[in-house]
């Protein structure tokens, strides 16, 4: 495992995401109502970032075609995405986040 501190829990309001590079590994954090989770900030119809993209509900949407991917489990679930996004462990360790980018 490869856990890297990233941010203070308090840069990431409830609704809101953030990007970050981890080991050079593109991430995107999200703190939802339920907790947090990250995804590969790399789109995988095209190398769009998904942090320019808006969380629906439990969901990403890519702005540069509207596909969508479900933040927890990386799932596809939108076209023109079909192939899902990876997705990382996330902690909250002494008040920073944390995530596993291995």
């Amino acid at each position: 495992m490869a856990w890297v501190s990233i941010a203070d829990e308090s840069e990431i309001a409830v609704g809101d995401m953030k990007y970050f590079s981890a080991l050079d590994v593109p991430v995107t954090v999200y703190h939802l109502e339920d907790g947090w989770y990250a995804t590969s900030d790399v789109c995988t119809h095209q190398d769009c970032s998904l942090s320019e993209g808006e969380i629906e509900e439990n969901e990403i949407v890519c702005w540069c075609h509207g596909g969508a991917f479900n933040i927890r489990t990386g799932e596809a679930t939108r076209m023109p995405c079909v192939i899902p996004v990876e997705t990382f462990a996330v902690r909250i360790r002494e008040g920073r986040v944390e995530v596993d980018v291995e």
